[in-house]
């Protein structure tokens, strides 16, 4: 079998990768030949998939590294990548000539990494290159494309332009204009909304294929439901200290009920597990019915419950429950009551935005009244997540709070190995580093499921290019 040697640049945890080595070919496969990454934790998790030998650790901006890049890799048949441009804003006054254009965007120091990626591309001349990134980019423009024509040029145009510019193809089959194509993973069976920017682009002169999606939609429930529970811890330092903390004290009853109810509803929801959730159950509910009703030093006794909590679930050990080999990676972060109840409380695919909003069906004065960010910054830090849809863009911010990201019926929010497979990664996919490291990789990889639909769309455009040449050399002879 034919391999197409691959390089991956900016590779992280190896989404790209890994959706190349899933594409199905009979005559032809993929081969990871080098992953390139800086990210110490990335890199661990790619030598873990792909091999130690493979992996270039380092800075693509820095001249050794580069330097090994192009030593290993003169013979790669296909680059990927997403460069991570922070910024493709151009200030200052207007030139003139695409060339010029297309010399201001690469030499921006903003977006140095723009620049080192088709450095390499130029130099290791590959057959097709694939180029990611995120849908915000077709937001920026650049002012004045030339002197004559003072309108704004979309930057995304201008990278096709420079593909161009180096010998390579960027037009779309079926299409006159189209040179770039913004894909929602959803629509290829990825459990989650999630828009990118895909350009393919080829050196043989054909039309590059328009990528399309299988029709099946998935949804968290079809990715998650099946894991077992996982229950989060609940901080109770400084728990008097917390930010409105008063509205938990004032509906101190209320809230200790919510909080025992949910767990037994997990028990009901949940039959695999429901033996010690009912034992979790009944020994919470026999402290709230002891202390319920006390008039006085309320937050002392919620402390109290809470931490009685935080032992029963460690001694009954429900966080272990499961598959050893995810059980690391499917662990809730630590949350505090206040974020707790919010998250029982907020209707399944619902939001912070619509439970403060009195004109809105999920309106509730409570939770409106517990919300503790300001109300006119920003009021969607909220969103709990729904079965019956995909889920929203995982993103690398989860290493941050995650609020974005609550379990549609357990008070947490997402685990790292529920993002992962929210990202179609597979389920013995293994991701190296803490916590936030996984977040952090899971929330910038590109979805397995789309990378093979992309690197299948490479195979037929090699089929293409095969059947040409044969074509050719029939017409020679004869």
């Amino acid at each position: 079998m034919r391999k197409l040697k691959v390089l991956d640049l900016f590779a992280g945890g190896g989404g790209f990768s890994t959706g190349f080595l899933q594409a199905k070919n009979r005559n032809i496969q993929f081969d990871i030949h080098r992953a390139l990454e800086i990210d110490d934790s990335a890199c661990d998790t790619l030598r873990n998939h792909i091999g130690s030998d493979k992996v270039i650790q380092g800075d693509i901006t820095d001249e050794a590294i580069k330097s090994e890049v192009i030593r290993t890799c003169k013979n790669v048949d296909v680059i990927i990548g997403g460069p991570p441009c922070q910024t493709f804003s151009l200030a200052g006054p207007a030139r003139s000539g695409t060339k010029e254009m297309r010399e201001k965007l690469k030499d921006d120091p903003r977006n140095t990494l723009y620049k080192h990626f088709f450095e390499l591309v130029k130099i290791v001349r590959p057959s097709y290159v694939v180029f990611e990134n995120v849908e915000g980019m077709l937001s920026k423009k650049v002012d004045g494309y030339n002197q004559l024509n003072k309108n704004q040029t979309q930057v995304i145009e201008l990278i096709c332009d420079e593909l161009e510019s180096i010998g390579y193809t960027t037009r779309i089959e079926e299409s006159i204009t189209d040179r770039f194509q913004v894909l929602n993973a959803a629509d290829f069976a990825v459990p989650q909304y999630r828009k990118r920017i895909i350009i393919i682009a080829n050196r043989f002169g054909m039309d590059n294929p328009k990528i399309i999606g299988a029709g099946t939609l998935n949804n968290v429930r079809d990715a998650i439901s099946s894991l077992p529970v996982r229950l989060p811890k609940i901080s109770t330092a400084k728990l008097e200290n917390l930010k409105n903390i008063e509205v938990i004290s004032r509906n101190y009853k209320m809230c200790l009920k919510v909080f025992v109810e949910n767990i037994g509803d997990l028990a009901f929801k949940y039959p695999k597990e429901k033996d010690v959730l009912n034992t979790l159950h009944s020994s919470l509910k026999e402290e709230y019915e002891r202390i319920k009703d006390r008039k006085t030093y309320k937050i002392h006794n919620l402390k109290k419950f809470l931490d009685y909590y935080n032992d029963l679930v460690k001694k009954l050990e429900i966080n272990q429950i499961g598959n050893p080999s995810i059980v690391k990676s499917h662990q809730s972060r630590e949350h505090n009551f206040r974020d707790i109840i919010i998250f029982i409380l907020t209707k399944e695919g619902s939001n912070s935005a619509r439970f403060m909003n009195p004109l809105s069906e999920d309106y509730n004065d409570f939770l409106d009244e517990l919300y503790p960010y300001a109300k006119n910054k920003h009021k969607d830090t909220y969103v709990k997540h729904s079965w019956s849809r995909p889920s929203n863009t995982i993103l690398a911010h989860m290493e941050k709070d995650g609020l974005k990201f609550i379990h549609p019926d357990q008070p947490r929010t997402f685990t790292p190995y529920e993002a992962q497979l929210l990202q179609s990664f597979p389920k013995d996919y293994i991701f190296c580093g803490g916590r936030n490291a996984q977040y952090r990789q899971i929330g910038n990889a590109v979805p397995p499921i789309l990378g093979k639909a992309i690197a299948e769309g490479i195979f037929k455009l090699e089929v293409e290019k095969s059947q040409t040449k044969n074509l050719l050399k029939t017409n020679c002879v004869s």
